[in-house]
């Protein structure tokens, strides 16, 4: 037999007789999708699915080193997204705009998402509410929701919210 058919011949035994590549890559994927260790993919690529323990130990750190790899680089990406997301509420926050819509507007966010950066920005000043709140409830001639927005530039939504919430209060 002339060497190059003896060539094609080896690799076509060896391919009958062992996993493709993607057979190889579907095993690492499979034990990578319940364990992240070098030492457990290398496992259970040994018992779940027949490696051999050199090729497992090999193939179990090369995953684990790129899941290592991706979860750095996710968490960088998260980062600079939270760096970015704070910079766009302090800039909406510095005008004396409703921080929801300058964020949807400005920035494009999602509404659930400016919703929810709203609410924890108004929540963190609570304690000022309260204050605010407590002299304009002193103030008789000015309906409280009136002076909050005059006095202390609330939105008029979260103003009259509380209107109707001291209405309903003084119904009961």
């Amino acid at each position: 037999m002339p060497s190059s058919l003896r060539g094609v011949a080896l690799v076509a035994l060896l391919i009958a007789c062992g996993k493709s590549a993607e057979e190889k890559a579907t095993d690492v994927e499979s034990c990578s999708a319940t364990h992240t260790t070098a030492d457990a993919i290398a496992q259970c690529l040994r018992e779940e699915t027949g490696w051999k323990q050199v090729a497992a130990e090999s193939a179990g750190t090369a995953r684990a080193l790129e899941l290592d790899n991706l979860q750095a680089e996710i968490g960088a990406i998260t980062a600079r997204a939270d760096t970015q997301h704070t910079g766009e509420i302090r800039a909406c926050n510095r005008v004396l705009v409703d921080l929801k819509t300058c964020l949807i507007t400005r920035y494009g966010w999602e509404e659930d998402r400016a919703t929810a950066a709203d609410d924890s920005v108004w929540n963190s000043r609570s304690a000022e509410h309260q204050r605010q709140i407590r002299t304009c409830l002193s103030r008789r001639r000015v309906g409280t929701g009136a002076c909050l927005q005059l006095h202390y530039k609330w939105q008029p939504r979260r103003a009259l919210a509380l209107d109707d919430s001291i209405r309903r209060a003084n119904l009961q």
